[in-house]
């Protein structure tokens, strides 16, 4: 059954679990790290550089293909040797138009069977013009992945500000998934979108889509931006119940005028 969801009010229907609410958020101001994190290393009595922490911005010609899904991408593949087996945080917010190209045709988790954990820092995208991350292909995300924009600044009036991340017209399917049966067919655990605006362009997309993902898994100030058809669907695959113990999906909203439906 789905239901009716306008500006500022949403509903999500699963067993026991019912939201309603609001915010704008505003858009941060920060700046990458140049290069790794440096850490004290006792055998030298001085620094190394540390795997945790990845300025993606360093990678940019590195893989053959140069556009924001494919350095993140390299950066994610465990063969390429970067981020640690046991994951850190990548560092994306000095990608943008002047070094590469923000519109992809891959997904950042393409070809990667096991993918490390990974906090992804995304760039902010508004300027004059807006340079939005331009997808044609569901992202879809594994287990202990965490997305964290630059804020959502719909509420203010501004759709330029913040992080956006844009469906193409090619796009069938979500803008994002939580977990699939090749990442967790036992369900996913800890995925997360935080702090950015999903643009569907009006085009037949959907929002965010979750079926595999529970504990640990959340949506927080997230705006759904000209998405005629579901914002946000927590469902089943068949009979199990992997998103049952997701949430909570805080401060979702969606722009005047726009109709959006949550199941």
């Amino acid at each position: 059954m789905k239901s009716a969801m306008s500006f500022r009010t949403f509903t999500i229907k699963w067993p026991a679990l019912i939201l309603t609410g609001w915010f704008f958020a505003a858009a941060v101001v920060s700046h990458a790290q140049q290069g790794q994190n440096g850490i004290y290393n006792s055998a030298s009595n001085c620094c190394t550089a540390s795997p945790a922490f990845i300025d993606a911005s360093m990678f940019v010609n590195s893989p053959p293909t140069k556009n924001f899904c494919t350095v993140l991408n390299w950066v994610l593949n465990p063969s390429n040797l970067i981020l640690s087996s046991v994951g850190g945080v990548i560092d994306a917010r000095g990608l943008s138009s002047s070094n590469t190209n923000m519109t992809c045709s891959v997904s950042p988790w393409n070809g990667i069977s096991n993918p490390p954990p990974a906090t992804i820092l995304l760039p902010a995208t508004g300027g004059s013009p807006a340079n939005p991350i331009i997808i044609s292909n569901t992202w879809v995300l594994p287990a202990n992945t965490h997305l964290v924009g630059e804020g959502d600044n719909i509420g203010l009036g501004d759709i330029n500000a913040g992080t956006t991340i844009q469906a193409s017209s090619s796009l069938s399917g979500p803008i994002i998934q939580f977990g699939n049966s090749t990442f967790c067919p036992s369900g996913c655990a800890s995925i997360s979108v935080e702090n950015l605006i999903l643009d569907g362009k009006g085009y037949s997309v959907n929002g965010i889509v979750n079926e595999y993902a529970g504990e640990g898994s959340f949506v927080d100030r997230v705006s759904l931006y000209r998405i005629p058809s579901t914002g946000l669907l927590v469902s089943s695959v068949g009979s199990s119940t992997y998103a049952s113990n997701s949430g909570p999906y805080s401060r979702i909203t969606c722009p005047v005028g726009r109709r959006q439906q949550v199941v």
